[in-house]
């Protein structure tokens, strides 16, 4: 019998698995970190392991390290469309990445590519230092077709590698290969490197991009109408962010209530008292309408008034 290729309902399925965090809730905070791949976990695992068991000064350890960090610097170029994987610096995460990029360019600020709070673009142009920590990953980048002289990257968000780890790509190649090198662990590398490579070739960054893409634009669509609901993003949302403010709800109880309601996992950020969803590909299209719906009912009511429902619990284990 013959089969055709598997719908994008089965794809999400079979990748999530993959993805175990995405079974402990909606994960609408990829802004913040993403969930670790199981195949990076692993590698990072095997790392440790080889180290307890042989030592961490074994023949050829440096050359091996060397190598990771190539393989890493490779594959971070690809997803930022980066000609030259030297342009590359890997950084001790992006405060650090930010440190270097002021010192190789003199610019004391960067520009966010995405706004953080809005999800709206914004460093398309004109800038030195450009942060791309929110849209790497999320949606299709070529630093080389911006006007831009550096770029700063974190390597946990979409691009669902370790905590402690970054990247600063610089237009001028010979200034990264000028800066002092990070000394970074055996564990990040791989465990950067894994990530990225199963994002970009198992799981496909045009796939990735697009169903990101369309997720967020349902997001939006489903909250644009609701009572009591103000959207912050600009519609269709143009990145991975959907923003929105609740009229009878402070940010940190409509997050927690959401949470409690449907197990989402998103941020609520108290300065301009606002909630910020971030979607991503590996969310399902019953999550978005489940949490739209919750945003929804929290929208036309109070705490005084809103129906009790049993909180939902997590069972973990079998």
């Amino acid at each position: 019998m013959v089969t055709g290729p598997p719908s994008d309902a089965e794809r999400v399925a079979a990748l999530r698995e993959l993805l175990p965090a995405t079974g402990a809730g909606i994960y609408l905070d990829t802004a913040t970190r993403g969930p670790l791949p199981a195949e990076a976990a692993e590698a990072m695992r095997e790392a440790f392991e080889w180290d307890i068991r042989v030592g961490r000064v074994a023949p050829g350890r440096e050359e091996d390290l060397a190598q990771r960090g190539a393989e890493t610097r490779a594959v971070v170029a690809a997803v930022l469309g980066a000609t030259d994987p030297d342009a590359i610096v890997l950084t001790h995460g992006l405060g650090d990445a930010l440190e270097l990029a002021r010192r190789a360019v003199g610019e004391e600020a960067a520009v966010h590519h995405v706004d953080p709070v809005s999800g709206a673009l914004v460093g398309t142009g004109g800038v030195r230092v450009l942060d791309a920590s929110l849209s790497i990953g999320a949606l299709p980048l070529n630093v080389e077709q911006l006007d831009a002289d550096a770029a700063v990257v974190a390597g946990d968000r979409w691009l669902l590698g370790p905590e402690g780890i970054g990247a600063l790509w610089l237009r001028d190649g010979g200034r990264a290969r000028a800066l002092p090198e990070r000394e970074l662990s055996r564990q990040l590398l791989l465990g950067l490197a894994r990530s990225v490579g199963w994002l970009a070739m198992f799981v496909g960054l045009e796939w990735a991009h697009s169903r990101t893409a369309a997720l967020a634009a349902r997001l939006a669509a489903g909250l644009e109408n609701a009572e009591g609901v103000e959207m912050v993003t600009p519609s269709p949302p143009p990145a991975a962010i959907v923003s929105f403010r609740l009229s009878n709800w402070p940010a940190e109880d409509a997050a927690d209530e959401l949470n409690h309601r449907t197990q989402a996992l998103t941020r609520p950020l108290a300065g301009p008292d606002i909630v910020r969803a971030s979607v991503a590909w590996f969310n399902t299209e019953a999550e978005i309408d489940r949490f739209a719906e919750a945003v929804a009912e929290l929208g036309r009511h109070t705490a005084e008034t809103l129906p009790r429902r049993p909180r939902l619990v997590v069972l973990q284990g079998g």
